[in-house]
């Protein structure tokens, strides 16, 4: 990596080693020379169906060519994914919370999942990635002020009537497989909102961190939760919460077992 990007990993990814860092420029990277080659038909024909205003086939376009990126690092890395049991993900009208773990989410939420995304507004400072992002139906919430929450709540009603979003309460990359407190915000915003969420947990990302090839990762759906049936977002919260913890901690053994599994063929 030349001297920008070196300098751009280490005030991003401060405390993780050299080789996750660059690991994580190459899983990044991967994505122009993708959209040039084998995703190039999926950009055209989301840029085609943007200029005719069919939005919903401008979505599952970009979808898919997301997908791709998801398919080629899980191509790349050699990467073992299975599902534990039925995600049952709805199309729309829900809120799909997940752990975020590190950079590998993304790719492998976009192979797995395959919805577009809730997103902070530090996206916005990344303008090909927002750009992709609101192009595959994603929104932004900026919760920089009342006015700015005010917006972004007002969009996300609107977008949710034909999309579900994917969701990370927890807030930031916590590196690590076990679940931290969920912030308040996207708790409150469910229950405010009266928005069901579905709880997809994975296991086996942070194994990336160390090896960059061969490891094995595992999905699990907790189900549905409705947020009419607390008297208020903080039970609400607290509700996922334990259900987070619990599902990722099943998660974690059914995981563990298949990756002893893989080991001994």
């Amino acid at each position: 990596m030349d001297l920008s990007v070196n300098k751009f990993m280490d005030r991003h990814l401060e405390g993780q080693s050299k080789a996750y860092q660059f690991f994580v420029a190459r899983v990044y990277l991967r994505i122009l020379p993708l959209i040039l080659t084998r995703a190039f038909p999926t950009l055209i024909a989301g840029l085609y169906n943007g200029a005719v205003g069919t939005k919903e086939r401008r979505i599952n376009s970009f979808l898919r060519g997301s997908r791709m990126w998801g398919e080629t690092v899980q191509s790349m890395t050699k990467a073992k994914i299975h599902a534990f049991n039925e995600l049952n993900i709805p199309d729309k009208g829900h809120l799909i919370f997940s752990n975020h773990v590190n950079e590998l989410d993304f790719p492998f939420d976009c192979y797995f999942i395959c919805k577009p995304y809730l997103a902070n507004q530090v996206i916005k400072k990344t303008l090909f990635a927002y750009w992709w992002m609101k192009a595959m139906g994603s929104e932004v919430f900026d919760n920089r002020s009342n006015m700015s929450i005010a917006v972004s709540v007002k969009n996300l009603r609107k977008g949710i009537k034909d999309n579900s979003y994917i969701v990370y309460p927890e807030g930031r990359n916590t590196y690590s497989e076990e679940i931290q407190p969920l912030k308040k915000g996207m708790c409150k915003l469910a229950f405010d909102n009266k928005l069901p969420i579905v709880i997809i947990l994975k296991s086996g990302i942070v194994s990336f961190q160390e090896y960059q090839k061969g490891n094995t990762i595992g999905y699990y759906s907790c189900g549905i939760v409705d947020p009419t049936q607390f008297s208020d977002w903080d039970s609400l919260r607290a509700h996922v919460q334990e259900l987070m913890v619990k599902g990722k901690i099943e998660l974690d053994r059914l995981t563990d077992e298949l990756r002893n599994q893989n080991k001994e063929k």
